[in-house]
């Protein structure tokens, strides 16, 4: 499925308008119908309808939406917040024919509103929020931040037309204060507010409603940012065969842990494994080998000579060259820990690798000194970072990217000529042709030490399986985040760890297959 930005959207309107000449009317006719229907899904739990229109298009949306109601008898009650005089277009065109039903149609726009909104609203009504929509320009101050904040305070079902009113329809940050629905229907796509923390967390349940623009006309628009959905993810899947052996579902090549970081090359290649490759072959410092191999008896180990006690030697890179020949994919960084050493390794790889290449955790790290140096790459690259260690990669502060992380994600992916998958609550993978795909799955659960390297675990298993860099990104962080979710099911969230995600693993892939 699409996301959209609300320029986007608004280009979206423009075609179906002017080159395939549906009415802006008719479309403003269907949004509304759209509310109308889920409305009418929940009728026996409310007595009447109070909507809430502010004084453009999302109003207008609203004003339609109450002559339906009205003309089906339901019990509405209208409300414009704002100044009527400003309302122009569909909008006013709508607002007119209520006017000719004689429907009452209340207007707060002064201090003195509050009251009156207070006394109209009763504890069994249902509120709908077409105040503003994406038309949101600038922080929510004055009269319509205590008209937000006065609704926040019912507890009637609330449910927002398009997106809540004070959330930005482009990042998904909230103008000061926003509207806490129950329910969004998001008309035609989904935008990115709505998928986008933390305006994600104001939809309450989110619907998208039709509004008569043929699919057709959407791919005119030519819109590159995607969620990812079951059913693309399960196309995606590699294929086992009953006439195979373990060289069938690929070699990989890890190289990972130091002294005090055994755990994270522990859950990389038990992941992997749990997502079906078929050899891992582990490099390791020497003194940290007997940790690994008494824990991890499914992988084969390479013990690697030390600069320090826990640390790979410069020494041991011919030897990791020379190992990985053979390997269909090498994953470099979680638990490696911080050091010069590291470096070259990561610059070594990058250089002379043949086969994909996934950089994670403390490689992100050494990479941060020279990101340049994956311009050079022989093969595909993978990042896998989260959002501290994309500040440090860019240099950029982790609000700014927080901000603007499609842009970020989009443009980086871009101008490196990789695979990026930027992981946070929503987890943001790029692509270098500029698509981008956003994960909607995961829970508070996986914000646990190691989950990380589950991830770059599955993404490894699955590319030496054969599946696409790219298309192994997108299975990849939907796996991670199904399973965490499988699993916080059965423990919860409180207290779930990266253990109990890699226990999943094969069920969820049961599951999908």
């Amino acid at each position: 499925m699409k996301v959209v930005s609300s320029d986007e959207i608004r280009k979206l309107d423009e075609i179906a308008i002017n080159d395939y000449g549906i009415s802006s009317v008719v479309l403003m006719e269907n949004a509304a119908r759209s509310v109308y229907d889920e409305i009418i899904k929940i009728e026996n739990e409310f007595n009447r309808v109070v909507i809430l229109c502010g004084i453009g298009n999302n109003g207008g949306d609203g004003f339609a939406l109450g002559r339906q109601l009205y003309n089906n008898d339901f019990k509405i009650e209208m409300i414009i917040v704002g100044d009527p005089k400003k309302i122009t277009g569909d909008a006013l065109i709508n607002l007119e024919i209520l006017k000719k039903l004689n429907i009452k149609i209340n207007n707060i726009n002064d201090i003195g509103g509050i009251n009156k909104l207070k006394n109209i609203v009763n504890k069994d009504d249902l509120l709908i929020d077409a105040i503003l929509g994406i038309g949101i320009k600038d922080e929510i101050k004055d009269n319509l931040k205590m008209v937000v904040e006065a609704i926040n305070e019912f507890s009637n079902t609330k449910i927002s037309i398009d997106i809540p009113t004070g959330v930005d329809g482009n990042t998904g940050e909230v103008r000061s204060v926003a509207i806490k629905a129950n329910k969004t229907i998001s008309l035609m796509l989904p935008k990115l507010g709505n998928v986008l923390f933390p305006g994600a967390d104001y939809n309450g349940e989110l619907i998208i409603g039709n509004t008569g623009i043929s699919w057709k006309i959407v791919d005119k628009l030519h819109v590159k940012i995607n969620l990812i959905k079951e059913c693309d993810v399960k196309k995606l899947l590699p294929v086992r065969l009953k006439n195979s052996h373990k060289g069938s579902y690929g070699r990989a090549a890890i190289i990972a842990g130091s002294l005090g970081y055994t755990g994270a090359a522990i859950l990389t290649c038990r992941s992997a494994l749990r997502s079906g490759v078929g050899l891992i072959e582990l490099f390791v410092p020497e003194s940290i080998d007997s940790i690994i191999s008494s824990n991890l008896a499914e992988a084969i180990t390479f013990p690697l000579k030390e600069t320090r006690k826990g640390v790979i030697g410069i020494s041991s890179i011919a030897s990791i060259i020379n190992g990985i020949e053979k390997s269909d994919v090498v994953a470099i960084g979680p638990g490696c820990g911080n050091s010069n050493e590291l470096f070259e390794i990561v610059k070594r790889i990058i250089f002379e690798s043949e086969k994909p290449v996934i950089i994670d955790a403390d490689g992100l790290n050494a990479l941060s000194k020279d990101i340049e140096i994956i311009k050079n790459k022989k093969a595909k690259i993978i990042l896998t970072p989260h959002i501290a260690e994309m500040s440090k990669l860019i240099d950029v502060s982790i609000e700014e990217i927080n901000k603007n992380i499609i842009e970020i994600v989009r443009n980086f992916s871009k101008e490196y000529n990789v695979v990026l998958v930027l992981k946070s609550a929503r987890t943001v993978v790029g692509f270098p042709n500029g698509e981008i795909y956003i994960n909607m799955n995961g829970n508070s659960g996986m914000a646990t030490a190691g989950s990380g390297d589950v991830l770059t675990g599955i993404i490894t298993s699955l590319v030496a399986q054969g599946v696409e860099p790219e298309n192994a990104a997108i299975l990849g962080v939907y796996i991670h985040g199904y399973t965490g979710d499988l699993m916080a099911d059965k423990f919860g969230e409180y207290g779930l760890v990266a253990g109990d995600i890699v226990r999943g693993i094969n069920k969820v892939f049961k599951e999908l297959a």
